[in-house]
């Protein structure tokens, strides 16, 4: 395995080359976050504040740090009206469900607890993890269904989302988040019936292109990610700031993301076992490129990581799902990329006409 010699990403990373001096080309390419501009995301919140609904803003609100900072700068920063919503995944964690109370308390926002049928969840996350050999790909189209939900509900014009630029390259390649693939892992099972699928999806027919249309009649808020339109704080800085503004308070790990799930570190394993890298490894790289951290920093985080060993709390999992030890070492032989042929047609085309469309803008 080939290592990058200025971040710490390996060639198990689809795509990646390596120059003559040993570095990879997520970190030659020349690519740097450019933020939209802030203007830009100002005339975003008056727009929607001159709907006159009843909230300017929903704030999907996990209790991680990306989330909790989101809800900080819509609430004390620009000053919208904000409804904030959490899905409950069935393993949040204590701590994050701290950090929900704390800032809900201090911000003073409307809150929405959504809670789907604990047997269904459990049932999608068991057989998605035998079947695919990954369970957050369920999870955030759970979300996304429930986020969209709220939104029709409740009429917010825009939906801000934590979305990090630290985040970005930190995906697989499988379309996990396709509910056609979804759909179709799931009936490869015999467990679900045609009620229990559409009680988890909410919308069982949803693809970008539904996505899309039903943003411009106004039934769903204008989707916003806020952190690509700023220049941001560095990541230590950003838990500063909502440590000190809404009370949020970190797990034991340095530069922790995602300490809102139990599963989290499980998860991380097996994308590591089926893929080579994983989330931690790709936020830490591109740390690294935004000089936050140094790679030897970055080398000595991910070490203590120990992404090759299961986490302290797997059997919790194992019981939460039923599975065993012995499945899990089937999970992790699944092929990547086992499912691809099964994607929404309709998301391919839309996203070819939506390249074609940005090339013709950029004449």
């Amino acid at each position: 395995m080939k290592t990058c010699t200025k971040c710490i990403i390996n060639d198990n990373y689809p795509g990646l080359t390596f120059n003559e001096t040993g570095e990879c080309s997520l970190c030659t390419s020349g690519k740097k976050f450019k933020p939209i501009g802030e203007e830009k995301l100002l005339e975003i919140f008056e727009n929607a504040k001159n709907k006159n609904s009843g909230y300017d803003a929903l704030v999907p609100l996990s209790g991680g740090k990306d989330s909790t900072y989101i809800l900080h700068l819509a609430v004390n920063v620009y000053k919208l009206k904000v409804l904030a919503m959490t899905y409950d995944n069935g393993f949040l964690t204590p701590i994050a469900l701290d950090n929900i109370k704390r800032s809900l308390e201090i911000t003073d926002v409307d809150h929405v607890f959504c809670r789907p049928d604990p047997v269904i969840l459990k049932k999608v996350y068991k057989n998605m993890l035998l079947f695919s050999g990954d369970i957050c790909g369920a999870c955030d189209i759970g979300t996304k269904a429930n986020i969209l939900k709220v939104s029709a509900d409740y009429r917010t014009p825009i939906i801000l989302y934590g979305t990090s630029p630290l985040e970005e390259d930190s995906f697989v390649p499988d379309s996990i988040q396709d509910v056609t693939r979804f759909k179709y892992i799931l009936k490869q099972s015999g467990e679900f019936t045609k009620k229990e699928m559409k009680e988890f999806l909410i919308y069982p027919n949803f693809n970008f292109l539904y996505l899309t249309l039903n943003k411009k009649i106004g039934k769903f808020g204008k989707e916003v990610r806020p952190l690509f339109y700023l220049t941001n704080p560095s990541d230590k800085e950003v838990g500063a700031i909502i440590e000190k503004e809404l009370g949020w308070k970190d797990d034991a790990r340095e530069y922790s993301k995602h300490l809102d799930c139990l599963a989290e570190p499980l998860t991380n394993y097996i994308r590591n076992k089926i893929y080579g890298y994983e989330r931690r490894i790709c936020q830490f790289s591109n740390m690294i490129r935004k000089n936050e951290i140094t790679r030897e920093h970055a080398l000595q985080m991910y070490t203590e990581d120990k992404i090759d060993s299961l986490p302290e709390n797997c059997q919790y999992i194992f019981n939460e799902l039923g599975i065993t030890e012995e499945d899990l070492n089937h999970v992790i032989e699944i092929p990547p990329l086992k499912y691809e042929k099964h994607t929404s047609r309709i998301n391919s085309i839309f996203l070819k006409f939506v390249k074609a469309k940005k090339k013709l803008s950029m004449r």
